[in-house]
Parts: C-alpha cells; sequence; structure tokens
C-alpha cells in the first residue's frame, strides 16, 4: 500500500494528525511503539483522561518561537477541541482550574 503520510507515535499529536490529514482525504499509518493507541491520553490526570484546559493561552507556553504557541492556539482553541468531544457523543465535565475530564466508557 502507498501512504500519503507516515505518523510516528499514537499520542495525542499523532492522532490528531492523523484525523486531520484523512479529513483531507490523505491515506495516512500511524506507527506507535504502545500496544494501544493513546495510553498516555487514557492515563492522563490520573486516568481519568484530561482532555483539554479552558484556560489554556499562548502566554502560558514557554517556546525559542514565542509566535508557535499564539499561532497553534488560535487555529485550535479548546472550545474545538471541546465541539470535536461533543460530535463524538463524549460526555465530558470541568474540574477545577477549568480542566476538562471525559466522564468514562
Amino acid at each position: 500500500m502507498v501512504w500519503d503520510a507516515i505518523i510516528l507515535g499514537a499520542g495525542a499529536a499523532g492522532m490528531m494528525a492523523a484525523v486531520e490529514a484523512g479529513r483531507r482525504g490523505r491515506r495516512v499509518l500511524v506507527i506507535d511503539h504502545a500496544r494501544a493507541a493513546g495510553e498516555k491520553i487514557r492515563i492522563s490526570g490520573g486516568g481519568r483522561c484530561n482532555f483539554t484546559n479552558l484556560s489554556t493561552a499562548p502566554e502560558r507556553f514557554l517556546s525559542q518561537n514565542p509566535r508557535f504557541a499564539l499561532s497553534a492556539l488560535r487555529r485550535f482553541t479548546p472550545a474545538d477541541f471541546i465541539a470535536r468531544i461533543d460530535a463524538a457523543g463524549i460526555a465530558w465535565h470541568e474540574k477545577t482550574l477549568g480542566q476538562l475530564f471525559c466522564d468514562g466508557p
């Protein structure tokens, strides 16, 4: 098979890249060393799947390129992520300090 994109890592960034490439009609292969995709996502937030934070802001990120976080966070906001979670029918709740968690299986 011929792939348009091969993504190394089935963590949050790798899976997001795969979804976006797939939505754009690309044939994607995701390779990861873990037994299942998203292993770290499932255990984030103490096993409760902390998927985003309402307080996410560019000024909270350190980078050699300060515009990187600004550009990335303007293109895909916590509200965008919440819309995808809602569209998938996944229930969630807010904990302290704007932390958002999936309600579980």
